[in-house]
């Protein structure tokens, strides 16, 4: 009786994890995202106001690798910052994107480089809001990847 009542309970706790589990993104929304993803990360490379003002939700914040944490505001404000990714340049990997009703998740990898230069490797979640027909930037969190955070580590002992 025991065992029935183990199997009846295992059968119910994974039916019910596959019917309220993530179903598959529409590639309609896919491609909205990640056209939404390749633009936001052009902006902030370039530092670009216009995307700031209209495409980043009002609540924003940002976690980022180097440890600063920020809000939209105090980024917009931020002139020290701005020019940080002056002529760095972009690629993203391993992309796992999860939407909710107008919520959306992306988690990856992406590499800055200068040139051929891989300067840092950083994991990341991204939050996106779906609003009035526009998928909005609202949230950014980064951890610098082991082997970023090594190199990372030889450069400043190199200049030690």
């Amino acid at each position: 009786m025991k065992k029935l009542k183990l199997i009846l309970i295992l059968i119910a706790v994974f039916t019910l994890q596959f019917s309220f589990g993530q179903q598959k993104v529409p590639d309609s929304v896919l491609k909205e995202l990640e056209a939404s993803e390749l633009k936001m990360f052009d902006a902030v490379l370039k530092y670009d106001p216009e995307f700031w003002k209209n495409s980043v939700y009002k609540d924003y914040i940002t976690i980022n690798a180097d440890g600063v944490m920020q809000t939209k505001e105090v980024i917009m404000a931020d002139s020290a910052r701005k020019n940080m990714f002056a002529g760095v340049t972009f690629k993203l990997f391993d992309r796992k994107v999860r939407v909710y009703g107008d919520v959306a998740i992306i988690n990856g990898r992406s590499q800055y480089l200068m040139g051929d230069k891989v300067l840092a490797e950083v994991y990341h979640t991204e939050i996106w809001i779906k609003e009035n027909g526009k998928w909005m930037f609202d949230g950014w969190h980064g951890t610098y990847t082991k082997e970023s955070q090594a190199e990372l580590e030889l450069a400043k002992r190199k200049k030690e």
